[in-house]
C-alpha cells in the first residue's frame, strides 16, 4: 500500500514505484495517489485530487470524506496485509494509518518526512511508535531524528532526479517565446485555487510597481496543470499589463527567470535549484497562521533558507506580503549585483547540500530490504 494525500507526494512517490518495480518487478501496489502514481502502475483506491486540504477551514469542511478515505484504508490494511505502507508526509493521516499499520504486523516504511522539526514536535513520539523505517530527503532531518533517537536514512532529494541542471538563461527564454535580452520576472503563485486566490492579485500588484520603475522587466505567471485557465483571468485583468501566462512549464520558467516571486512551498526549492533568486511570500487565513505561528518551531519559512541554516532569501509572511514590500525586495535583487551573486553562491550550496541524484533508486533500494527483511522474519 502506498498513500500520498498530495501532488508533491504523487510525483515523488511515482518514482519510488517505478525503481521499486525496477528491482522487484513482482511488486504491486495500490493506495491513495493522482495520476503521477497511477502511471506508474499503481492501483488508486482514492485519487487524491478529492483528499488534499489547506488551512483548517478546509479541513472541517471535508473532514467526513478525510475519515471515509482512512477508515477504508485502515479497512484494506487489516484484510488484504500487504507486505509494507509506504506513507508520503501528509501526517496526521499517515500517523494514523501507521498506527493500525503496526497493530497488524505490516511494515511501515516513511518517505518523505513531515515536518516535524517545524512545528508540533511532540508528534515524532509517533515515528517511534509507529516507524518501522523513516526516510529522509534533507540532511538536516537526519539529525533532527538522531536527537530523538531515531535511526534516520538520508537518500538525497528526488528533484534532484527531475530537475535538468540549469541551463543558459536566454536559452530558455527563447523556448518559451519571451524576449531573451529581456530580465524575467516570473510570479509563482501556487499549485492549489485557494493559493491562487490569495496570493496572485498581491503578486501582480508587485509585479507592476517593479515594471513601473524597471520597464525593461518582462513579467510571467507559472500556471500548473491543477489549476483551471479561467482562475487566472480575472486576477490578470486587473494586474499590470502584457503579463504572459505559461501553462505546464514551470521548472523551464524556474531556470529562465532572472528573479522569482514565490509563495512557500516545494517552489521555492525547485527555484533555488535552478541557481535564481527569489523572493518567498506566504498569505492564509489569520486563523490558521494564528495557530501554525503559535506551534512553529523554526525560526525561517523557506526551504532554501532551512537548508542553508541562514536568511538566504527574503521571506514576508502574512501582512508582511503587501505588494510594496515584495516590489522592493525583488527591485533590490534587480539592482545589487553583488548581492545577487551572493545569492547565487547560497543557492549553489543549498543544491550540493541535498546530495546527488538518485534519491528514489536509493529510497527504493531500502523499500525492498524493508520488505525482503519482513518476509525472511515471517512476515
Amino acid at each position: 500500500m502506498i498513500v500520498a494525500g498530495e501532488a508533491s507526494g504523487d510525483l515523488h512517490g511515482a518514482r519510488l514505484v517505478e525503481a521499486a518495480l525496477a528491482r522487484r518487478p513482482d511488486l504491486r501496489f495500490y493506495g491513495l495517489g493522482g495520476a503521477r502514481l497511477a502511471a506508474a502502475g499503481v492501483e488508486l483506491l482514492f485519487d487524491l485530487s478529492n483528499q488534499q486540504i489547506i488551512g483548517f477551514g478546509e479541513a472541517v469542511f471535508k473532514l467526513r470524506q478525510v475519515l471515509s478515505t482512512l477508515k477504508t484504508l485502515k479497512t484494506s490494511l487489516a484484510q488484504d496485509r500487504p507486505a509494507a505502507v509506504v506513507l508520503i508526509d501528509y501526517p496526521d493521516f499517515n500517523f494514523s494509518l501507521a498506527k493500525t499499520a503496526r497493530r497488524l504486523g505490516v511494515p511501515v516504511f516513511y518517505y518523505i518526512s513531515p515536518q516535524l522539526w517545524a512545528w508540533r514536535q511532540g508528534r515524532v513520539k509517533k515515528v517511534r511508535r509507529f516507524v518501522d523505517r523513516m526516510v529522509v530527503i534533507f540532511p538536516f532531518e537526519k539529525e533532527f531524528y538522531r536527537r530523538h533517537g531515531i535511526e534516520a536514512d538520508f537518500v538525497g532529494h528526488p528533484l534532484l532526479d527531475t530537475l535538468n541542471p540549469p541551463r543558459l538563461r536566454e536559452t530558455v527564454k527563447a523556448e518559451l517565446g519571451l524576449d531573451p535580452a529581456r530580465p524575467l520576472l516570473l510570479l509563482l503563485p501556487g499549485s492549489r485555487l485557494a493559493e491562487i486566490r490569495r496570493h496572485l492579485a498581491p503578486m501582480l500588484a508587485a509585479a507592476g510597481l517593479v515594471t513601473g520603475q524597471r520597464p525593461e522587466v518582462q513579467v510571467a505567471v507559472a500556471e500548473a496543470d491543477t489549476i483551471d485557465d479561467d482562475a487566472l483571468a480575472p486576477f490578470l485583468a486587473a494586474g499590470p499589463p502584457q503579463v504572459r501566462v505559461v501553462r505546464g512549464r514551470t521548472h523551464d520558467l524556474q531556470n529562465a527567470a532572472d528573479v522569482a516571486l514565490s509563495a512557500s512551498g516545494t517552489a521555492t526549492l525547485e527555484t533555488a535549484l535552478m541557481l535564481t533568486p527569489l523572493v518567498v511570500m506566504y498569505r492564509l487565513k489569520p486563523l490558521t497562521f494564528f495557530l501554525l505561528k503559535r506551534l512553529a518551531s523554526v525560526e525561517h519559512v523557506a526551504m532554501p533558507n532551512l537548508i542553508a541554516g541562514r536568511r538566504l532569501v527574503p521571506e514576508l509572511l502574512q501582512k508582511e506580503a503587501r505588494p510594496d514590500r515584495m516590489a522592493a525586495e525583488v527591485l533590490a535583487l534587480f539592482e545589487d549585483s553583488e548581492a545577487y551573486a551572493r545569492t547565487v553562491e547560497g543557492l549553489r550550496e543549498v543544491r550540493e547540500r541535498l546530495g546527488a541524484p538518485g534519491a528514489s533508486d536509493r529510497a527504493a533500494g531500502l523499500l525492498v530490504e524493508t520488505i525482503e527483511a519482513a518476509s525472511r522474519a515471517g512476515g
